[in-house]
């Protein structure tokens, strides 16, 4: 008990004999805090919407040489299995990832097992499965162009197309149907997905050596770019886009072979002659396994949402999104708060919309000022935009736009991104009506901006919030009245 007692006696020797020695202990000791230290907003890691990759399918396994010998079969019978097939690089469309921050630029898929004795077929390679957000566009530097991946079941699948499994049974080899067994070629351009190069003992030469070009089309290597050769729009949407290498074949597969009897001391060699040293090598490379392809791919993100909201820096905008959808993005009283778009949904008893909250833009944003225009690609796909101005911004002597000069700078920068993007049906939301002198510079506004509709709200205080649910409901129904908002509606 008396021990237990003098611990923290010991312990308080001990920090004071320390101290004596070296007073920058002390000065830690005092500033040690158990609080976790909270990052900056501008600290935030900004959302990668762009992203090169490097895929490379799986090679294909080797084939295997091998002879069943017996005491009644002197020279021995083939039974070397086939190599396994490459497995792919597949993108996976999921609403479980945001971005492509997660992701690797060099991606391999797995290799294909080696064929062994007893007519046993390799292993198939694993498949490299990426998840991506919906929305990825995808652009071709090098390669093939992708194949998108149809959903079946793994119960329709043979046992040598599912990733990691062996055939074993002899009999399951020789029941496969006739079609799968008439000749490679065949075999090849029926599906990318095959496990496996079936018996083929009546492959010919000339047939094997354009296994090549009868796998897939080569694409002739461009260093141009292929832009939108593919998109992903849907959950659980699947594309390859790099596929594994077929498997070499065994020596079972190979006509009229068998294997060589052992020589006795008195006889004499017989001399290879020039068709046996060719078909040698034939048979060689027919038993290495292909290479898989290579791709070089760059991927981008178009959020899909129905709404697009755009403004000035600090505007309001995050606050609006948080006031009509259960969203709850970082708001603060300085500008370029949102770094990376915001998503939520706006729900209604027969509706759902999505709505995109879109970093700040401000004059000369094309010039890379500010944090440029690349985030306005996730407003291509929107059906309406809500432009959010700030009625509060050069009130009371303030270094301000008015809000009619933040509407013709916004219009501009979205055509200088791209032309005719601004030509769909838009609002104007007029933030901060609550502030002092907001109702006489609301009254100019509509004056000087014609032919669009304009919400007075304050999303603080959820003033109006309602009038501008039903606004944006209209819009994306497709309202017959709606329009869009053009240079020449805004007198400055």
């Amino acid at each position: 008990m008396w021990i237990a007692r003098a611990k923290p006696l010991l312990q308080l020797q001990t920090i004071r004999r320390r101290c004596s020695k070296s007073p920058c202990y002390v000065f830690s000791f005092l500033t040690y805090s158990d609080v976790p230290h909270k990052k900056s907003p501008l600290q935030e890691t900004r959302m990668r919407d762009r992203f090169n990759l490097y895929a490379k399918g799986g090679d294909g396994g080797n084939g295997s040489t091998s002879f069943r010998r017996s005491r009644h079969d002197r020279r021995g019978k083939p039974d070397g299995g086939n190599g396994g097939r490459g497995g792919d690089v597949i993108l996976e469309c999921s609403t479980a990832v945001w971005d492509f921050s997660g992701l690797q630029n060099h991606v391999n898929a797995g290799r294909g097992g080696h064929g062994t004795s007893k007519n046993k077929i390799g292993t198939r390679g694993e498949d490299k499965i990426l998840q991506v957000p919906i929305g990825t566009v995808i652009h071709l530097k090098k390669g093939e162009i992708p194949s998108m991946v149809e959903h079946c079941s793994s119960a329709d699948l043979d046992p040598w197309e599912l990733p990691g499994s062996l055939s074993t049974d002899q009999s399951e080899v020789d029941q496969l149907p006739s079609s799968k067994n008439t000749s490679m070629t065949e075999k090849v351009k029926s599906t990318h997905v095959a496990g496996h190069l079936s018996s083929c003992t009546e492959t010919t030469v000339d047939q094997s050596i354009g296994m090549n070009q009868a796998i897939r089309p080569q694409s002739e290597p461009t260093e141009e770019i292929r832009y939108n050769v593919a998109e992903l729009t849907e959950e659980g949407q699947r594309m390859i886009v790099a596929y594994g290498g077929e498997g070499g074949l065994g020596n079972v597969c190979y006509p009229n072979v068998s294997m060589k009897p052992k020589m006795t001391k008195g006889e004499v060699p017989r001399v290879n002659s020039i068709e046996d040293e060719a078909s040698n090598d034939d048979r060689s490379s027919l038993r290495t396994g292909l290479l898989g392809s290579e791709a070089v791919l760059v991927l981008e993100l178009k959020s899909i949402a129905d709404v697009g909201l755009v403004g000035m820096p600090n505007a309001g905008k995050s606050t609006l999104l948080g006031a009509i959808s259960r969203a709850k993005p970082a708001v603060g009283h300085y500008a370029f708060t949102t770094l990376r778009p915001n998503l939520g949904n706006l729900n209604f008893d027969d509706l759902s919309i999505t709505v995109a909250d879109i970093p700040g833009l401000i004059k000369g944003a094309h010039q890379n000022r500010g944090l440029g225009h690349a985030f306005l690609c996730h407003i291509e796909r929107t059906k309406v935009l809500a432009y959010v101005v700030d009625l509060a911004a050069a009130l009371d002597g303030r270094k301000g736009i008015p809000p009619w000069e933040q509407l013709k700078d916004l219009v501009l920068e979205l055509e200088h991104h791209q032309e005719g993007l601004s030509n769909r049906p838009s609002l104007v939301v007029a933030n901060k009506i609550d502030e002092t002198g907001a109702e006489d510079v609301f009254q100019e506004l509509e004056k000087r901006v014609e032919g669009i509709p304009i919400y007075r709200v304050c999303a603080v205080l959820e003033e109006g919030i309602s009038e501008v649910k039903a606004g944006l409901k209209m819009l994306v129904n497709g309202d017959e009245n709606s329009s869009s908002l053009n240079i020449e509606n805004i007198r400055c």
